[in-house]
């Protein structure tokens, strides 16, 4: 059966189709699509929405006249649109607002005058990331929340716009911090302390529903499906896993998001103190893990070399240089909070270089500024996954990284030898496979999620590497 699906990224979109095969899931790339967060007339950061859902509903049209049945699209989490029920399909209220618009950081102190850290942590169990919905509320003060209108979360606004059907999935609504990781629904007492209106929060939604048929007269019979419309969440559908107690996953794209996939964890202060988060899953799993910055940093050089030379340069040259340049000549403290903003490039990331001195020398050397940043996610990766294990007191054998990241054996070797496990990379597109899987159990083709992982396993491009240095030297380089 052939399904598509539409995986928004951070930095791009694609559509894809995929095919259920003896052989595993097979992917065919019908679309891609490239946007960034503009700056609007008040310096405020918002996504080009009508674009990336035009581009979307373009893909998916191509997608129809191949074959596919059905579709379901899923996204990075926490930004979100408000809709007026009552207005005609297409129009929302006000912007969507990027995530890494610096204007929300303001809302983490409206919010904690209303509710403690450790009781909305205990709750939610979500990360304290200005980033997060209810920070973004807050910092609005819910100006676009009144009587009327309905908050959806972006791939639930895709949607909606597309069917006419309105629904919440949990997997996104719980990167809100809003979410009882318990109930796995919006949580009342969070929403009264925090004076939103229960009536803008539709019921929650579990993946795995035929939501219903599309109105775009291009897809024509393709039925909308409800899969974890959060990206991560799709992707740890799309994790070749064997055994969940014995393997630690990382997504690794625009973030790198490091942890486990569990069925019986809750909030807890340890986890707290580590600022661990507990975002809810397919099947009623919990992804409790760290957020940390992934390739976004690399995006952002790439896209300021572009700016300077005309033209993109190749990823595979510019990992080729990082790979010849001088290892741990520089160390680059990546989670300084004011790299997550919009507008990086290796003139500001120097300033967070620890070698003194050779900022100019640095700059200018593209291998040293790409070995500098991989590095640096190595070592933040390596740690978080040993914090991760002492919470939840043993070990874990295994190390699967998903997502774009994984394409690059040099740096699926460096995290092995770093975490001193086994690394199973792939697939590249696990968001756009586990989007399929759950599309096959909705059509009645798959069991469910363990059988198609014993499909994705299949895969031809699943990789293994071991460890074959020393962890010594990304130790050290933590202290640094």
């Amino acid at each position: 059966m052939r399904v598509a699906a539409a995986d928004l990224g951070a930095t791009s979109g694609r559509v894809v189709t995929v095919d259920l095969t003896d052989n595993g899931p097979s992917l065919d790339e019908v679309s891609r699509f490239r946007y960034v967060s503009e700056q609007n007339e008040e310096g405020r950061w918002q996504w080009p929405i009508d674009t990336i859902y035009a581009s979307v509903l373009d893909g998916l049209a191509e997608a129809a006249t191949r074959g596919a049945q059905s579709w379901a699209v899923d996204s990075w989490g926490v930004d979100f649109g408000v809709v007026q029920p009552a207005a005609p399909l297409g129009t929302h209220v006000g912007p969507v607002y990027s995530y890494r618009d610096p204007f929300h950081g303001r809302g983490v102190s409206i919010v904690e005058e209303r509710i403690t850290w450790p009781d909305l942590y205990n709750t939610c169990g979500i990360a304290r990331m200005p980033i997060n919905t209810v920070y973004q509320l807050a910092a609005e003060h819910t100006a676009r929340l009144s009587d009327d209108t309905v908050l959806l979360h972006m791939p639930d606004l895709i949607g909606y716009w597309a069917s006419g059907v309105l629904a919440n999935d949990v997997t996104q609504a719980s990167t809100s911090s809003l979410v009882d990781v318990r109930s796995r629904q919006w949580s009342p007492s969070v929403l009264h302390a925090l004076g939103f209106p229960a009536s803008n929060f539709l019921p929650l939604s579990e993946p795995g529903l035929i939501r219903g048929e599309s109105l775009d007269p291009r897809l024509a019979r393709m039925h909308l499906v409800g899969a974890p419309t959060h990206d991560t969440a799709s992707a740890f559908v799309g994790t070749p896993l064997v055994d969940r107690n014995e393997a630690l996953i990382l997504s690794l794209g625009t973030w790198a998001l490091i942890g486990v996939e569990a069925t019986d964890i809750v909030p807890t202060q340890a986890a707290r103190d580590l600022n661990l988060t507990h975002e809810l899953g397919a099947d009623g799993t919990v992804r409790f893990l760290s957020n940390l910055q992934g390739m976004w940093l690399l995006e952002e050089c790439r896209r300021w070399w572009a700016q300077q030379d005309g033209v993109s340069p190749d990823l595979a040259d510019l990992i080729e240089a990082a790979r010849l340049s001088t290892p741990w000549k520089y160390a680059l403290d990546s989670e300084a909070p004011e790299l997550a903003e919009p507008g990086q490039s290796p003139i500001t990331l120097a300033n967070w270089i620890a070698t003194a001195g050779e900022v100019s020398v640095w700059c200018a050397d593209r291998g040293a500024v790409v070995r500098s940043i991989l590095e640096a996610i190595v070592v933040r990766v390596a740690q978080r996954a040993r914090e991760i294990e002492e919470v939840l007191g043993a070990p874990r054998a295994t190390l699967h990284v998903v997502g774009g990241g994984s394409r690059i054996p040099m740096l699926m070797q460096w995290l092995a030898d770093a975490t001193g496990k086994e690394v199973i990379a792939g697939p590249v597109e696990a968001a756009a496979v586990g989007n399929a899987v759950i599309q096959w159990q909705a059509h009645g083709q798959l069991r469910g999620v363990e059988e198609g992982r014993s499909l994705i396993r299949l895969m031809p491009e699943i990789r293994r590497y071991f460890p074959e240095g020393s962890m010594e030297p990304w130790r050290e380089a933590e202290h640094r």
